[in-house]
Order: structure tokens, then sequence, then C-alpha cells
């Protein structure tokens, strides 16, 4: 509605009459320009002047003139402008940010007349604040704001990957600080404008869920477009649970969001509005709502912002007004050279008031300007815009705190909130032992009910605590990096792409993997270690003693001791200095006699070469030389048997020179390597230790390629190449294969330090709750005692072997030589019997008694060891039989002798 110059003076001049005769107020007049569809704005702007009139300000009386634009048109603004500054206004109120001139900021800057404005702008550049002296913007500056949303989006929600969409390049200023245009990373920071999709929003989210598979989507658009945009995003599944929006409009609450709001809307979904003053609990509530009540109480931002702009403008001017009496109103022309000289002071009070100082109190908390009358201190309330849920404050000075929800929270939680429901997680896993394992006898069961290890204990332990439900995804591998491709494959890819939630298995948290996936705390420790094969023992053999020597040795030497020995018995029947009397006392004997024998011979060979020697020695100088070379190859082959002997039983216990990674790499017949693009593999690529650097310089250059696809793979290789191949791997794997595998082991210490954790997608707001739990189970032990299920509990036993030093001789090795000595023994033994039986036979044909008279008198005889002589006869019989023995006794004993 317009109103003709002649009802303006009219009205001006009736309002002056009435302050010159009436309650002696000074009347103020205000002037407010608004678009003609803010009559919201409108309704607030008179509320608020309404009140303050209400309280008789220090005799002050505001009086409105309200001028309306029914479109941007830069020159009407100014006609208006000028028409409402010859009406003698001290203040002008708006326009809103539609429009698209500054011309009413100059000419305030001009008339010396105060310019509030109330709506988001973008930020006035240093000229620009020279020529906007008097103005005041109530409304939060874009800069702090996007501060305010970086601390929000980076500090509390952890976001490190996300696709920002906005509409209006006020909506991209304030997400300047998420960004920088400069040196974005598309494979981070998405960046699209709502603009280039308005012929078909589905391209949009199509491309959002099919080529980004995003999951945190931050939009800035205005509330007229929100509803049919989340509607649209339904179709392609973005509104699912795992996914999360952050909505950054502050009208967002005022968008018809719950009118669409159902089952379908799993998704976290949050947004910011201005903090309103929190109600007094003990404040009489209206019993009369009326339309203004309702648009305040909506918390709608520009008809709250104006109510503060009026209330910051009244409290000023009754400030100044007061201490600089008598009151000197604007001048009333539009391009006067003297500019009203209480503008400055009332535009410099608004900057520097106190919100405890002002009545009525602000709508909006922490309201203060800065030195350019732009707003950097406000409040932003975190909240749930689908069901209207606060969760938390943000302040410039304190940042982020768990909003105190009082108890008059409007219609929060009449809405169900879908968001919060139990969720199931995807979980995404692959075939290793013994972490993620087919049960035997799986085909009874179905489901998640099929599998068993370590990491589905691990899973269902936390899906208790946190009360999750959970279904396995199956892929080959945690995930190796293609460098050509820059792609990951296995867990790592299902997680970048969100078809899964949680990644668990021997996933070791990595710098690289952590570029692209978020890891929980660690719920295993572990390093490197190098696995081998281990060689069983060679069986101990009782007649080690003679294996220095070979077969055929061992029969030379009887062959030679035979010809020896009939040799020896031959040329001492040659020689006849070998024929000796059998009697030395007799003289000139009948007969001579060689001692000669084969048994004599023989014991003289045997004897020399067991280093013993004999009591008969040859008295020939050919015979001596003889004996002397018999004794030469004696000394020789026992010296030699000696030293074969003892080199030989202390060859198996040989242990391999190969001690630690040093020793493999510092020899040639042992190769070695490790799992392909894995962890392992990576931790000595990328070391700038030498030893390292030469392992992995030796790896690569092995033919063929000493590394494998698994580690399945390598532990095969180790058992099927038999002490030829080694291969390096974490010591969880491979302490799990040695203890089910007894010809595999451990060489030299750990190397390095490394940890397993659960991989999240990045900026997964559940890290930190499994994070919780997991440090929950390690302190309960639960983590201890899973191990111990899965790494010990098995039904393989390895036999034990007690080992010995290279020095030191077992029984068994020697338990040969025992052998011997008792077959000597029992051989001699026997003999001595079958000789004793002889010898009584003998006795009794002499004696003319029976065999058991004969065998029971020696028998008696030979068990009395006191009695050191022997009679002649000692079985009772007769005189002459004695004499008889006695006869033969002494002719053979002089045999024997001889």
């Amino acid at each position: 509605m317009h109103f003709c110059p002649v009802y303006i003076y009219a009205f001006v001049l009736f309002e002056t009459i009435l302050a010159l005769s009436g309650d002696g107020r000074n009347e103020i007049t205000v002037g407010a320009i608004f678009y003609e569809n803010e009559k919201e704005i409108e309704l607030s702007f008179d509320q608020a002047f309404r009140e303050v009139n209400n309280l008789k300000f220090a005799e002050l009386r505001f009086v409105t003139i309200k001028r309306y634009m029914p479109s941007n048109d830069s020159f009407l603004l100014q006609q208006i402008t000028c028409e409402l500054i010859s009406n003698g206004v001290a203040a002008i109120f708006g326009p809103s940010s539609k429009a698209a001139s500054d011309i009413v900021a100059q000419i305030a800057n001009t008339t010396g007349i105060p310019h509030i404005e109330y709506d988001l702008k973008l930020e006035a550049t240093r000229q620009e604040h020279l020529n906007h002296q008097m103005s005041v913007n109530v409304a939060p500056t874009l800069s702090v704001l996007s501060r305010a949303y970086f601390e929000i989006i980076k500090t509390n929600y952890e976001w490190r990957t996300f696709t920002l969409i906005y509409e209006t390049p006020e909506g991209l200023a304030r997400l300047q600080d998420l960004m920088n245009i400069h040196a974005l990373n598309s494979d981070y920071v998405k960046l699209r404008n709502l603009a280039d999709y308005a012929g078909d929003y589905r391209v949009l989210w199509k491309e959002a869920d099919e080529t980004f598979h995003e999951h945190r989507i931050i939009l800035d658009c205005e509330p007229g477009t929100l509803k049919e945009l989340l509607k649209i995003s339904v179709d392609f599944k973005l509104q699912g649970p795992f996914r999360n929006w952050f909505l950054t409009h502050l009208n967002t609450h005022s968008s018809g969001l719950k009118d669409i709001y159902n089952e379908d809307f799993k998704a976290n979904i949050t947004s910011v509005r201005l903090k309103i003053v929190d109600p007094n609990p003990f404040e009489r509530k209206k019993t009369r709502i009326s339309r203004v009540d309702q648009i305040l109480g909506n918390q709608t931002m520009l008809p709250i912002l104006i109510y503060d702009a009026v209330v910051l403008f009244a409290n000023s001017a009754r400030n100044i007004i007061a201490a600089m009496q008598p009151y000197h109103p604007p001048n009333r022309h539009c391009g006067s050279p003297n500019p009203w000289m209480l503008g400055p002071f009332i535009v410099n009070e608004m900057k520097t008031i106190s919100e405890d100082d002002v009545e009525p109190h602000f709508k909006t908390e922490n309201m203060k300007l800065d030195e350019n009358g732009q707003r950097t201190q406000f409040n932003l309330e975190i909240y749930k815009p689908t069901v209207n849920e606060p969760l938390m404050v943000w302040t410039p000075d304190n940042g982020i705190k768990r909003r105190h929800i009082s108890l008059d929270l409007g219609d929060s939680g009449s809405t169900q909130d879908f968001s919060v429901q139990r969720k199931v997680y995807t979980v995404v896993t692959h075939y290793e032992e013994p972490y993620f394992m087919m049960k035997e006898d799986h085909e009874n069961f179905r489901g998640r009910e099929k599998y068993e290890g370590y990491a589905v204990d691990l899973i269902s332990k936390l899906s208790e605590l946190l009360e999750f439900d959970y279904e396995f995804m199956i892929v080959n591998g945690n995930g190796k990096y293609n460098s050509e491709t820059k792609q990951w494959d296995g867990i790592i890819r299902k997680l970048i792409d969100h078809h899964a939630q949680i990644g668990v298995c021997d996933l070791t948290i990595t710098q690289l993997r952590r570029s692209v996936v978020d890891f929980t705390v660690p719920f295993m420790q572990l390093g490197i270690s190098i696995l081998h094969y281990k060689s069983p023992p060679e069986p101990k053999n009782q007649f080690a003693f003679l294996e220095p020597f070979a077969v055929e040795v061992w029969i030379y030497m009887i062959f030679a001791q035979l010809v020896m020995t009939l040799a020896f018995v031959l040329i001492a029947r040659l020689s006849y200095r070998e024929w000796l009397p059998p009697n030395p006392a007799i003289q000139d004997p009948d007969e001579l006699e060689n001692i000669w024998n084969v048994n004599n011979s023989t014991w003289l060979m045997v004897g020399s070469i067991m280093q013993q020697g004999c009591d008969i020695l040859p008295r020939g100088p050919h015979m001596r030389i003889l004996t002397g070379m018999w004794w030469f190859f004696a000394l020789m082959m026992l010296s030699t048997y000696t030293a074969n002997l003892a080199a030989f039983l202390t060859s198996n216990k040989w242990q391999s020179t190969i001690k630690d990674l040093q020793g493999l790499i510092e020899q040639d017949e042992v190769k070695y390597g490790s799992m392909r693009g894995g962890s392992t593999s990576l931790f000595f690529s990328e070391s700038n230790e030498t030893d390292y650097q030469r392992a992995w310089n030796q790896m690569k250059d092995f033919n063929p390629s000493a590394f494998t696809t698994t580690n399945k793979e390598g532990v095969a290789r180790v058992r099927k190449e038999k002490g030829s191949y080694a291969f390096l791997m974490e010591t969880t794997s491979l302490t799990y294969n040695i203890e089910r595998n007894c010809d595999l082991t451990q060489i030299g210490e750990q190397i390095g330090e490394k940890h397993y954790g659960l991989a999240v997608p990045l900026g997964a707001d559940y890290r930190t709750n499994l994070s919780v739990s997991i440090l929950q189970l390690s302190e309960k032990g639960e983590l201890y005692k899973m191990k111990n299920k899965w790494w010990k509990n098995h039904n393989v036993t390895c036999d034990t072997f007690h080992e010995v030093d290279g020095d030191e001789l077992s029984i068994i090795e020697l338990g040969g030589v025992f052998l011997v000595l008792a077959g000597g023994v029992l051989t001699g033994v026997i003999l001595g019997i079958f000789e004793f039986l002889w010898n009584v036979q003998h006795v009794a044909v002499e004696e003319r008694v029976t065999p058991w008279q004969a065998l029971k008198a020696e028998l008696i005889f030979a068990l009395k060891f006191w009695v050191p002589k022997k009679p002649l006869r000692i079985s009772g019989s007769s005189d002459k039989s004695s004499s008889r023995r006695s006869s033969g006794s002494k002719k053979s004993r002089s045999k024997t002798g001889s």
C-alpha cells in the first residue's frame, strides 16, 4: 500500500501536534522498507515498536512509516529512501537482501541517518565499509557463520569427505571455510551448484550415489526448495541408514520438512538455526496466541532479527537522546550537506550497548556488533529438523556444547525419529584363519551363523554392547592399492563405496589406508617376523660308532686282519728264531715248539689294533717289521676313526646360521618374500632403514618371484620347499600357523610394531562408539580370551626333542658301544659255561663219577670265592683215579702252558 505525499505531511503534522499537546514525550519517526510478500517481517516490526512504546522510554515515543517495494528496482528504492528522509525519520530499517543495490546505505551514510539491516548479506569490502558507516546489521556475518559450520563439520562431526551443494552465492559464502576453491581436492570435497541441475534434480542425486558413493551431504538451499530435493533423494537411497545430511540454511525448520517425513527417512539429518533466548519458566503464559506470537514462536530468522533490530535501535536512541538534550531532529532533505549530528552517536551506541541493558530483551542470544556494525557474536542451535529436537549449541567463544534441553520443547518428540532405530551394519571381511572361517558343519546353518573365528566373535561382542544387527559381506583380500589405476580393492574398496559400514579381519592400520578410511582403536598389537621350515631331527642310530667308516672299509679291515693273521702264522713257522724248546730248563730238547699259532696270532692282531699290545712278541727281524707295519696301520686307522667319529656324532647337532633378518640378508641359499601389496611389503618398501631396504631390494630381484598373493600361499610354499624359502608375515598369523604345523618355526625377533583395527568409512559417526566398546572388551579381558580361544585351542600335538650342544653325545648315539660290550660279555659267559660243562664231563670220566656229582663238586668249589687254591681231587673218587686225574691234569696244564 502506498501513501501520497499529502497524506504523509498531514500525518506528520498531526503527530507533531500530539507531541506538543500530549504526554510530553518526544516523538521519533522511524522508517521501514518492505517487499510486498514480507508480511510476517512487518508484523514482527510492528510488534517490536508496540512493546517499545508501551515501556515509555525516557519520554520517547516511536512512530513508524512503512514503505513497500513491488520489485527489485534501484531507482524506486532511491525515491522511497529520500521520501522517508524528507519525513524526518531517525532511522531506516531494511530492505532485506532481495535488494540488489546498496543505495539505502549510501544515502544513510550521506545524511547521517542510522540504517539497520536484518538479513544475511555478502561481506562488504573495505571501500564499501567506508560508504556504509551508518549501517549496522543484526544478522550473523557470513564469515563467522562459515567458521561455525567448519567447527561443526570438521571438529564435532569429524567429516573429512563430503559433497557441498549450494543454491545461491550467499549459500556458497556460508560454506567458504569448508573448502578452498583454488585447492579443492575432488576426491574429498565435491562442490555442486543446484542451478546446474535445475532441469532434473534426479541427475544430481544419481551422481551423488553412483559416482561419488556419497554418505555425507552438506546442502544450502532455500526452504522452499528443500522439500522437493529431499523427496527426490529418497529414490536414490540417499535417505537410508548411515547417510548424513547437514542443512545449513538458518530457516530449515520453517521448510515444512516434517510434512514429508516418514519411515523412508532413516538418514541422520541435522541443521542449524539462531539460538533464541530460553523462555522464563516462571513467566505467565499467554492465553490468547496472536498471529505475531506464532510467527516469533516459529523462530523464523527474519521476523526475529527485525525484532532484535528494533530493540537495539530503540534502546540506543533512548540512551543518546536522553544524554544529549535538547533533542535535535534529523534533516529533512535527502541531499543535505549537513548530516544529522545524533546519527553517528546512535550507531556507535548500537555497536557498544550490552544485551543486559536493553528492554525488552532480545529474542536471539549473544547480540553484539563489531566496529563495522556487523554481528560477529551469536549462538547457533544444532537440531534435527525432522523432529525439531535440539542437540547442541555453538558459540563463537566456547565452540560446541551439548544443549541442556529444557522442559518446554514445543512439539519436540511428538514425531517418531526413524534415524535412531536399530541399525543393520554390513560387515565386510574375507576368509582368513583364524579370523573368519566357515564352520565344518555350515550346511546346517543359515546367515551369519555359518561362520566362526576371531572376527566373528569380536563383531558379536560389539553388537551386544552397541545394540546393532549385522550381516557379513565376503570379498577377496583386505585391500591393496593399485598405483597405476589409483584404486583400492577388497575390504577398503567396499568401505570407500559405502557398500559396507565395518571392515574386519587381519586389517593393519597404515597411513595410506587412513587416507581413505577411518580406523578404530586397535584390538590387537603385532609385528613382523620370519616363518621358516623346521626340519625334523635325524633318527638316533645306536650303531653310530660304526658310521665313521663305510661298510667296505670295515670289510677291508676284517679281511686285512685275517690275511695278516695267516701271514703271521706262515712267516713265523718259516722263521727258525720263533721255534723254541717247550721247557727252557732242557738244554737239548728232542722237539721245538712255535708259539705263533692261529690263536696267539689273532690275539696279537686284535690287541694291536685296540692299542693294548700282547705279552708275547716276535723275535725275528722280519717278524718285527711285519708287526711294526701292522701297528702303523692300526695307529692310522684308529686315529682316523676317532676323528671321524667325533665329527660324525656332532654333525647332526648343526644349526642353521640364519638367526634373524640380518642373517637372512647375508646368505644366498634361502629365498624369502612376503604377500604382494600387503602391509608387510609396504613396511619394507617404505622403510628408510638400511637392512629393510636391502631386504626389499633382494625380494624384488628374486626369480621366480618370492611374493605370494595370500598368507596361506606363503605358508604352503615354506612347507613345500623345505628350508629353501622363508616367508615374512605378521606375528599373529605366524604364531597361528606354527601352533598347528610342527614343521614350521619362527626365526628372529619381532620386526617393527603394527596394529589391527576395525575400518569404517571416512567420518563415520559410529567410529567413536566402536572404539569405546573395544576398550571395554580389552579392560574386561574379553580380547585376551578370544585370542587364546582361536590361537591356542587346537588338537595338534608336536613331538618335543631335547636340544643338546654340539659337543655332547646322547646315550642313544653311544648305545651301540654298550650293546657291543654286552654282546661280547654275553659271548664270553656262554663260552665259559660251555667250557665248564665240558670240563665237568671230562672230570666225571677221569674220576669215574657221575656227571651230576662232578657238576655239583665243581660248582660248589667255584662259588667258594674265599678259597684261593684248588685241590687236584674235589669229587671223592679213589686214590688211583685221583692219581690218574692228577697225572692227566699235569699233562693238560703242561700243554696249556706251552
